[in-house]
């Protein structure tokens, strides 16, 4: 079995150029992870080169496709290409403008990206969570570092506290399926304090950023990881790691649970004053406000929406007969992606946007009860992180601002190819001979 497919240029020259993409791509991805939400260029940078490396690729022809490419890849890829496409075709059907067609290329990009990561000779699951579990490390250390500077407040780096707090939650779903993966490696003790550290750092980031979004998602990320792991969840050498992340959890908990509560208490205040009394000026109020517009613009075009400019049309002549607040106008999106989607796009939106989130999430799943335990630990990885972002996307629209989309894309593109590069691992050691 050929693990790495020709890229058909010079040998002495095919050898280097796969080294160097190799080092490039460990470089990119651990930075995209290191600094998931510490930096405005993590979440740029590291794409661009991998996609610049595709397009070169591309140029000396992308032989061995076929045998790269497996069906369940496949599948994830035609997935972003369809979402790519649908969204496309519905923005020329409405007449936008070039720039509204910017967001849906990352979509382009990034199954270009995938498929260049499973040609070229690809990056296992060592770099991969030593990225992550260094990644929510540091954003917890940072998160405390600030803390103490600034004290109360909602915590936020060079963004929002949303995207902040999310995205740290994000590498705390990471970094605990990275534990169940450091329980078959040979240095298991540190690489399970590693992401402890990971765990505890992107848990004490998120509450500290006051996000209640990702909170929801908390409970639904249980019957992911008993799914995947009920055949061992009282193994022995389960028991010291469950218990250390209990306690981690508890102190965490003990710690913000005043946070936690006041955010969750005025929350749903906010709600019986926007139903009872019309209160619709509070942080709550304005997005069921937003949530009435984008129901409305849904109703006037149910199968392909009214386009962005239609939106933005639809808001203020809803803002400006009194319908809604005023200040909804000045908000981008609907802070709810199905409702962003159903209001642009129509049920071609809704629909290519839920494919976007089971698609990957039943890919996971189904390699989180994998027989080679790097690869379930990676499945779990992703199905943990497809369950946040689905429940986040409740009470926010991530995938209508750059940094939202490409936090999430990558995140899949990154997890899918290195599950990918270790099942081919062990299928080339199976196939050798003598084994």
């Amino acid at each position: 079995m050929q693990i790495y497919p020709e890229l058909k240029v010079w040998p002495v020259f095919e050898s280097r150029l796969r080294v160097l993409f190799y080092w490039v791509t460990i470089a990119a991805m651990g930075s995209y992870f290191v600094f998931y939400v510490l930096t405005p260029w993590a979440y740029d940078t590291g794409p661009a080169i991998l996609l610049l490396m595709a397009l070169v690729v591309a140029v000396f022809g992308w032989s061995n496709l076929r045998e790269s490419v497996d069906g369940e890849s496949r599948l994830m890829i035609f997935t972003l290409l369809g979402y790519f496409l649908l969204q496309a075709s519905v923005l020329m059907m409405h007449g936008e403008g070039l720039s509204d067609f910017d967001l849906s290329t990352r979509y382009l990009g990034a199954s270009i990206v995938l498929v260049f990561l499973l040609m070229v000779r690809p990056v296992g699951a060592k770099p991969f969570f030593f990225s992550v579990g260094v990644g929510g490390a540091l954003t917890g250390s940072l998160a405390l570092y600030w803390w103490g500077l600034e004290g109360s407040g909602r915590l936020q780096s060079f963004d929002n506290p949303i995207h902040y707090g999310n995205g740290a939650l994000a590498l705390s779903c990471l970094s605990l399926a990275g534990l169940s993966w450091a329980s078959r490696q040979r240095y298991r003790v540190l690489w399970s304090a590693l992401f402890l550290c990971g765990l505890t750092g992107g848990l004490v980031a998120s509450f500290l950023s006051g996000t209640r979004s990702g909170w929801v998602a908390i409970p639904l990320l249980v019957p992911v990881i008993v799914f995947a792991y009920r055949d061992r969840i009282l193994d022995k050498k389960w028991l010291i790691p469950v218990i250390l992340a209990a306690v981690g959890l508890l102190v965490i908990a003990m710690v913000t649970v005043d946070v936690v509560r006041e955010r969750s208490i005025i929350a749903a205040q906010q709600v019986e004053q926007y139903f009872e009394d019309g209160a619709n000026y509070t942080s709550v109020g304005l997005r069921l406000d937003m949530y009435k517009a984008g129901l409305a613009a849904f109703s006037e075009n149910p199968l392909v929406g009214i386009g962005p400019s239609g939106m933005e049309g639809k808001v203020e002549a809803m803002a400006r007969a009194g319908e809604i607040h005023q200040n909804v106008v000045h908000f981008r999106h609907l802070h709810n992606q199905y409702i962003d989607n159903m209001a642009r796009y129509g049920l071609v939106g809704l629909l290519s946007y839920l494919a976007l989130l089971l698609v990957p999430f039943f890919l996971f799943l189904r390699k989180a009860r994998h027989g080679l335990s790097s690869v379930r630990a990676i499945g779990l990885a992703g199905a943990l992180f497809v369950v946040l972002h689905g429940v986040v996307n409740l009470t926010q629209s991530m995938l209508e601002r750059n940094i939202g989309v490409m936090m999430y894309l990558f995140v899949l593109v990154f997890v899918w190819a290195v599950l990918k590069a270790e099942e081919r691992e062990d299928q080339a050691a199976s196939d050798a001979p003598g084994v």
